[in-house]
């Protein structure tokens, strides 16, 4: 073989080994100038979306190369097959918000950050924002919709339960694709100086209202006590219905009473056969005023009785104090 033949194949091969690279670099960059393809994210049902950059911008395609969103984002992570979490400027202080996989925009810009509450469960995600200064936290599912309306101070999730705070408040729950099991729920309410408290464990959560409705005669409940041992006026009108207004307007007897201490113990629906109506038992401690200038420590059961209203707020229907009844206090008379 002479020179020239074995110079010819030399050239030949090279022109090959060129020609190798330049497809697979194509291929690489998905057959377009300036673009590259990460890799896909899966989603919780094990689908995947494919994430492209293009020009420094991300966009996304479906597993079969159909795009989905345009490349116009600085930002983009799949949180299912549905949803994306993205931002829109370059800017690492850009807020995030979710968006469809049509560029519809699903959640605002409002988080620092969203990320999988824990590693192993893609289907509770963490959501972060700065409000008035503090840190609040919005759980959402992977097809974006919130597990529950609270922003909590703290949250952690693990294995299935989530530990959640909010102020002196504290709250436990297993969150599962049937819904939210309560686990605990620990509330205080200021009455003045002092707190309604609402320490109710899973076996008491299972034989009362819903948890919004059990917030909401939390907060009632105080008022009312509020009424009683500090605001020195009575509830406000709307809060009263005409035919019980007069046995609920009862501050007088509470004259130079303390409170000490106050804790619900019981919310139990009644049989009504209009709108719904719920009697709250709390355990209250309250110092009373003798004749003789001392002070006598009572401790009582009081009854509170609230309904919803055709408006959809509530209303207070009656109320009692064990201790004064049994006593035959004069206050009453």
């Amino acid at each position: 073989m002479n020179r020239r033949l074995k110079l010819l194949i030399l050239v030949l091969l090279a022109a090959v080994i060129c020609l190798s690279v330049g497809i697979a670099s194509l291929r690489l960059s998905d057959g377009s100038r300036g673009q590259t393809v990460s890799e896909a994210q899966p989603a919780a049902n094990g689908a995947a979306i494919q994430l492209y950059q293009e020009n420094g911008r991300w966009g996304a395609k479906t597993a079969n190369g159909r795009e989905l969103i345009a490349p116009t984002w600085a930002f983009l992570r799949a949180m299912s097959d549905s949803v994306l979490i993205a931002r829109r400027g370059d800017s690492r202080s850009d807020r995030i918000g979710l968006i469809r996989t049509n560029g519809e925009l699903l959640v605002p810009f409002l988080y620092q950050s969203i990320a999988p509450a824990d590693a192993q469960d893609t289907n509770v995600w963490l959501a972060t924002l700065q409000e008035n200064g503090r840190t609040c936290c919005h759980l959402y599912k992977a097809d974006g919709t919130l597990w529950m309306r609270e922003a909590w101070d703290s949250a952690e999730y693990q294995d299935g339960i989530l530990d959640a705070a909010k102020g002196a408040n504290r709250y436990q729950c297993r969150l599962t694709r049937a819904g939210i099991e309560w686990l605990s729920r620990y509330e205080e309410y200021p009455v003045g100086l002092y707190k309604l408290v609402m320490d109710l464990d899973s076996s008491e959560l299972s034989r009362m209202p819903d948890a919004e409705t059990l917030t909401v005669l939390g907060e009632s409940a105080a008022y009312y006590l509020r009424y009683l041992f500090t605001m020195g006026e009575k509830p406000d009108e709307t809060m009263l219905e005409p035919e019980t207004a007069a046995g609920l307007t009862v501050r007088s007897r509470y004259d130079g009473c303390r409170l000490q201490k106050a804790e619900i113990s019981r919310i139990q629906r009644q049989d009504t056969d209009g709108l719904p109506a719920y009697l709250i038992q709390m355990q209250v401690t309250y110092l009373r005023r003798t004749e003789d200038g001392g002070t006598d420590r009572i401790q009582t059961a009081m009854m509170l009785t609230v309904s919803r209203s055709a408006s959809g707020g509530y209303i207070y229907n009656s109320f009692s104090d064990s201790q004064m009844l049994a006593a035959g206090s004069r206050l009453l008379n």
